[in-house]
């Protein structure tokens, strides 16, 4: 059996829409169990957050690993030997995170420095074999990070998925069956 550990994006559930979505698309192929923790120092310590996710990779078995939003940057950016799918990556989160509004205050959000400096690093992107074995998600609409007037990833895109990019509709947080429709077309490298 294969295992799918999914990250989730700042403020988000790990038992949320995109969790729901790949659990709901894996359900019925016994071969693969999708597996979710909440991360609660994904944007307060970026090293604490890449020591847990090595330690479930190596507890748990895991053999792919999803994410969305800032959960794919740390699913892109872990240097361990597994498969990633990288749904509606959060691809530059020192400069993407800071212009979000907390939901409930409307406030903007605020980073640590430490923090910022880490996601720089880990922003410079060393196309290794690392990101050799992963693959993206993108909704055609997600102004949040990837499509509008200022931003524009897709030379980035290419450089780390080649041609394993899929393109389906919807916004930022996929529906079920955006989702669903973008695992449908990467079957062949999940499954390889």
């Amino acid at each position: 059996m294969k295992t799918i550990l999914f990250i989730h994006g700042f403020m988000g559930n790990p038992n949320g829409g995109t969790f729901k979505g790949l659990s709901s698309f894996f359900k019925n192929n016994a071969d693969f169990q999708v597996i979710s923790f909440p991360f609660l120092k994904l944007h307060t310590d970026v090293s604490s957050t890449q020591a847990e996710i090595e330690k479930l990779i190596a507890d748990y078995n895991v053999d792919i690993l999803a994410g969305t939003s800032l959960g794919a940057f740390y699913a892109l950016c872990c240097k361990k030997a597994v498969k990633k799918i990288a749904v509606n990556p959060c691809m530059k989160p020192s400069v993407e995170i800071p212009l979000l509004k907390d939901r409930e205050t409307g406030e903007a959000i605020k980073i640590e420095q430490s923090v910022l400096r880490d996601w720089q690093e880990l922003e410079k992107y060393e196309l290794d074999s690392a990101f050799k074995n992963a693959a993206g998600i993108f909704g055609k609409d997600d102004c949040t990070f990837h499509f509008d007037e200022n931003h524009n990833f897709s030379p980035l895109f290419r450089q780390i998925f080649s041609d394993k990019i899929v393109f389906v509709e919807g916004e930022h947080s996929l529906e079920k069956a955006a989702l669903a429709k973008g695992l449908s077309e990467l079957e062949s490298f999940i499954d390889s």
